[in-house]
């Protein structure tokens, strides 16, 4: 049954989607559905796999880069046109975020708009870390709405992502500079149930790939990452790998 805190992280995603560049503020936003900042908090992260700070900002920094690749904006304009006062507060989270600095973001798009795209033909072998390119499919019954893409080195949503972004549909994806090592792509959504009648709700999904191991010597094969309806009490009692939610990690 659908709860109403489901429905009020389902609110929330959709006003953080459209209003980023407000001043938003995790305290406002819970008075705002009706529950304490700390509860809020917790019930947004076991739904999304993340917390609701973490993903307002991941939202700001897509933004954030298709403005540095498409704009003629200065840093300091994209910093206040994604919702932040501080160029500095900016530029440190931009970096830890994506791997790299605005300028040098920008820097290296225009210099070379296809490097995302993976080695090409007759160029040598990467030398920098590399891109992740990814797809994220729905269940083939419902239709869902904001999907937030992180990067673990565990198969579960704990601590920070390495990197991550926010799509406001499942579909294609990249994860910038992605550093060596070995780690996990996780995807949470809240999924739109069809249903007749007033049986409609929405729930919880989620999905994984990995491990992937990254390295500077190889471009990272693309993934794709299906979206599986799971139980919110199910999220709260461990880990979503770990209760069979998503699918056994490659090759095994």
């Amino acid at each position: 049954m659908e709860t109403a805190i489901t429905r009020a992280v389902v609110h929330v995603v959709t006003d953080m989607h459209h209003n980023f560049r407000e001043d938003l503020t995790i305290d406002n936003i819970a008075q705002a559905v009706g529950f304490s900042r700390f509860h809020f908090t917790r019930e947004f992260t076991h739904l999304m796999g993340v917390s609701p700070r973490r993903f307002l900002r991941a939202i700001r920094f897509e933004e954030a880069k298709r403005l540095l690749s498409d704009s003629q904006l200065n840093i300091a304009e994209i910093s206040y046109t994604v919702g932040y006062s501080s160029v500095g507060t900016f530029s440190s989270c931009f970096k830890s975020c994506t791997g790299v600095t605005p300028s040098a973001y920008r820097q290296l798009r225009s210099a070379d708009p296809l490097a995302a795209t993976g080695p090409r033909e007759g160029v040598g072998a990467p030398t920098a870390p590399m891109p992740l390119h990814g797809h994220v499919q729905a269940p083939a019954v419902d239709q869902s709405g904001v999907v937030f893409v992180g990067l673990f080195p565990a198969p579960f949503p704990q601590g920070h992502p390495v990197r991550c972004t926010v799509l406001p549909r499942p579909g294609a994806f990249v994860l910038d500079n992605v550093p060596p090592g070995s780690w996990h792509v996780l995807a949470h959504s809240v999924t739109q149930r069809t249903g007749e009648g007033h049986q409609a709700g929405h729930l919880p999904a989620v999905g994984g790939f990995g491990p992937i191991t990254a390295s500077v010597d190889r471009a990272l094969e693309p993934v794709v990452i299906r979206l599986y309806r799971a139980n919110p009490a199910t999220l709260r009692s461990g880990s979503a790998t770990h209760r069979g939610l998503l699918p056994a990690p490659a090759g095994s």
